[in-house]
């Protein structure tokens, strides 16, 4: 990734047009109004995966259709402690936080934050029953002038993040069922693996299971509601494992089920953690007006797009008259908290020993960046020794994988001249850390100060003591965005880190190979519309990243072609035409720009890509034709091998290359499944060997690529991906 250094040097004065109107903006957007109680750091230890966060195993059943192994699963209402101190409405410890998540419910397994982890093994595939019994108000405030909002707000759609998945099983947006049985335009889930249950409050997903090893996510992509959705708790992680993790764990790196536990899996050396930012509401409780009912506690989302914060509204992008008046609830540009979660726990502590650890590390904040890395405490005594000393690092990293598996090599983050270890919403990152040699007692803090927005930040959005514009912000205490949670070092020992760690062959191979710090700039040929990289010439589409405004004039996100769509705009709508729709197998070249003052984590459905390069180019007076300046940069050590959710940088073109195949339903026995007399309810239209029936509403294999950062998502930058 090019530096925010490199980046000033080099675009400055280009990006200075995109980013001199949004910034005022940011800078005068307040804290919504509420802030976080100020639970105090460090209290509560951390909640573990497979101990204290349940895993779901399979029921016992056969599954329909299929006869591969089942699951059933819960989606519903509950309420969770996130923090032993979190203030009741008299001021007393001890409030519960309404929450909405999964549940293994055959087995038994209680409702918990995060709950319902799953652990895959590659190459043996499995069936899932989702019961959805949300009820009918939502536990936060929801936008209904949002696409698909208006419809419901109990509605579900499951989609495994980064899986390679059959379309009917992906859970896009248009997936989605509600508990009467009533669906989007595109389930056609149980029609196709489980006809018992069609208009119920059941769906039926299968998961192929065929990629390497690796940490993945599934949560809710309900149309217009995921963004409330996921931040009301809808999401857990789903682990891949695979002969790759085997050869690992013979060079002496944990394994990915090695879980770790201080008291009850005293040996384990793998760690999970999931990160979130949330507001929780205070004693006082929250302004009048707010549209649901909530008790201390209860989480806090933001509802008002106030135009005393953001001045005058915007020309509708699309054209048309200004709508008014402004919606109340309304959806607003990021969603930043006050107060971090790991693993569903305010500022949590962690006891290690002084060996070996394996992290997984999850981004699942709705619109914040991270860059996690170890620093000491600034002191021994409460409340220093909850604040950082950044002047005195702890061990660094060294990273192995990404969301998209093993990297080519591993590489060296946070630690002097190395690589800054950033994780954006939805990426992932799977590092080594050795405790080796450090004396028991000793503590870290692990620290974040990655700004937001991301690049150019906002001071509001920073919860720190030292930060005059938040003063809720006190020593020891959250509101706190800075301080994610601390490592107190205890008595042990463990294995060290490995000698050598070889990464090679450990995922699949790449389209094109790669050197690290070498940038793979592609030929363009825009008569043609193709890009040439060395003897080998592919399909190249041209896309771009857009800011705008909606039909009330509120800020607005969009991916769109280089085609204008209005003087000076290229953006697209989620329901507009569909403009990407590579053929089965396609192997393709996009070149994106990005027209923004942000950079936007985009996520791909189905495919994994590779990074080639990034370049600066002159978005003033952008006219469809990126202008480059400056020389191409390589994609990051960390970024190299495959990626499903890549960073694109405010006044930079990036390209990307990526392969549309296309996953096969199998049986218990690897025999692909006969769909050749199910149809999705048109007549002519039905599936194959191994292969569901192609959607109702776009007649292809529906996938969608868009912004993970959600309030983006949903606002409108997502666009159809259609596999024909």
């Amino acid at each position: 990734m090019i530096t925010r250094r490199q980046f000033m040097k080099t675009s400055a004065g280009a990006a200075a047009a995109i980013a001199t109107h949004k910034m005022w903006l940011r800078e005068a957007y307040a804290q919504y109004g509420v802030n976080s109680p100020p639970l105090q750091k460090f209290v509560d230890p951390m909640r573990m995966v497979g101990v204290d966060i349940p895993l779901a195993l399979p029921d016992g059943t056969t599954a329909p259709i299929t006869g591969v192994a089942h699951y059933t699963i819960d989606i519903g209402e509950f309420t969770d402690t996130l923090h032993s101190q979190m203030p009741t409405s008299l001021g007393t410890p001890g409030a519960l936080t309404r929450l909405w998540g999964y549940r293994d419910s055959a087995n038994a397994k209680p409702f918990t934050h995060l709950g319902g982890v799953i652990v895959a093994t590659k190459n043996t595939p499995i069936q899932l029953t989702f019961n959805n019994n949300l009820p009918a108000s939502p536990i936060v405030p929801v936008d209904t002038t949002l696409p698909g909002a208006n419809t419901g707000f109990d509605h579900a759609a499951v989609h495994l993040h980064g899986g390679f998945i059959p379309w009917i099983s992906d859970g896009g947006p248009f997936d989605w069922w509600a508990p009467n049985g009533t669906s989007g335009l595109s389930f056609i889930n149980n029609r196709v693996l489980n006809p018992a249950n069609i208009n119920t409050n059941k769906a039926e997903y299968y998961y192929p299971n065929t990629q390497t090893d690796r940490f993945m996510w599934y949560h809710d992509h309900a149309f217009g509601i995921t963004r409330t959705n996921a931040y009301s708790g809808i999401a857990s992680g789903y682990v891949l494992l695979g002969p790759e993790e085997a050869s690992l764990v013979a060079l002496g790196v944990p394994s990915a089920v090695d879980l770790y536990h201080p008291t009850a899996l005293p040996n384990g050396g793998m760690i999970y953690l999931v990160f979130q930012d949330k507001i929780f509401v205070p004693p006082a409780g929250v302004p009048v007006g707010y549209p649901v009912a909530v008790n201390a506690g209860d989480l806090f989302y933001p509802y008002i797009y106030d135009l005393a914060l953001f001045g005058a509204l915007g020309i509708p992008s699309f054209g048309g008259a200004l709508l008014t008046p402004l919606p109340v609830p309304s959806t607003v540009p990021e969603m930043f908290g006050d107060t971090a979660l790991v693993n569903g726990t305010a500022f949590p502590v962690l006891e290690v020993q002084p060996r070996l650890y394996r992290i997984r590390m999850l981004n699942a904040c709705n619109s914040r960046f991270l860059n996690p890395r170890l620093v000491a405490t600034a002191g021994t005594v409460f409340p220093q020794n909850a604040e950082p000393n950044t002047k005195a690092p702890g061990p660094s990293f060294i990273q192995i994988g990404t969301e998209g598996g093993f990297l080519p090599a591993p590489v060296l983050v946070n630690g002097t001249k190395q690589l800054q270890l950033l994780i954006a919403p939805a990426e992932r990152a799977d590092l080594l850390v050795d405790f080796t040699g450090i004396a028991p007692g000793t503590e870290f803090i692990l620290y974040n100060d990655a700004p937001g927005p991301f690049p150019g930040g906002a001071a509001i959005f920073d919860y720190n003591p030292k930060n005059p514009k938040t003063p809720v912000s006190t020593p020891g205490f959250g509101p706190n965005t800075r301080t994610l949670m601390k490592f107190r070092v205890v008595a042990g020992a463990g294995p060290a880190m490995p000698a050598t760690i070889s990464l090679a062959g450990l995922n699949d191979p790449p389209i094109v190979a790669q050197t690290a710090g070498v940038p793979i700039v592609p030929v363009i040929n825009l008569a043609a519309g193709t890009a040439t990289i060395g003897a080998t010439t592919y399909p190249l589409r041209q896309l771009t990243l857009n800011e705008g405004f909606d039909e009330y004039g509120r800020l607005a996100q969009f991916i769109g072609t280089n085609a204008a769509v209005a003087p000076g705009f290229f953006g697209k709508r989620y329901l507009d035409p569909t403009t990407e729709n590579p053929v089965k197998n396609a192997t393709e070249v996009w070149q994106i720009a990005n027209l923004t003052a942000d950079s936007h984590p985009i996520h791909f459905h189905l495919v994994n890509v590779q990074i080639l390069a990034r370049q600066a180019f002159n978005p003033k007076n952008f006219n469809g034709f990126v202008a480059l300046q400056g020389k191409p940069v390589a994609p990051d050590a960390n970024e190299l091998g495959w990626k499903e959710t890549v960073r694109m940088n405010p006044g930079e073109v990036i390209w990307v290359i990526m392969k549309f195949s296309l996953p096969v339903i199998v049986n218990s026995t690897n025999a692909p499944v006969d769909f050749s007399a199910v149809n999705n309810g048109n007549v002519g239209q039905v599936g194959g060997l191994g292969t569901p029936p192609p959607s109702p509403r776009t007649g292809g294999n529906e996938y969608v690529y868009h912004c993970h950062i959600l309030e983006h998502e949903e606002h409108d930058m997502m666009r159809p991906l259609v596999v024909t």
